[in-house]
């Protein structure tokens, strides 16, 4: 039995939205206190925003029909400006802490930082869903 191939073409549009969802949540986790495992792990700041940012903008680009406009820069060069983006709304990030970042979390940081871990856990679980769907695929008899 062979598997099934994956289609070419652009990421279907639940796949995307997965995938910027999960980005915009953990570029919304920089803001406040750091969410358990970043702390634990003792990640910067800055590189959930980056990872976020790669997240969002591959979502972005996935998203896209063959139909639109044409790209000027090639990919990897949009999301690098996509994960520079990231850094500086996690530096940005520092606006929702007292003492200039240093201090405690202000209750707009807690309240961004919790609809941000809700948002990255439906953006998780749609990726994860999508995954699980064409992974699937392959176990289907073939036309």
């Amino acid at each position: 039995m062979q598997p099934n191939p994956l289609p070419d073409g652009p990421l279907p549009q639940i796949a995307a939205l997965g995938l910027i969802m999960a980005g915009l949540g953990l570029l919304g986790m920089t803001a406040g206190d750091l969410p358990g495992i970043a702390e634990q792990l003792a990640a910067p700041r800055w590189l959930m925003g980056v990872i976020g940012g790669v997240l969002f903008g591959s979502g972005w680009q996935g998203g896209r029909r063959a139909g639109a406009a044409l790209r000027r820069s090639p990919s990897w060069v949009q999301l690098v400006a996509f994960g520079a983006a990231g850094i500086v709304l996690a530096k940005l990030s520092d606006m929702t802490r007292a003492d200039g970042g240093v201090g405690a979390a202000l209750q707009s940081g807690v309240a961004v930082n919790s609809a941000a871990r809700v948002l990255f856990g439906i953006g998780i679980g749609i990726i994860l869903g999508w995954v699980a769907y064409e992974g699937s695929r392959g176990r289907r008899p073939g036309p």
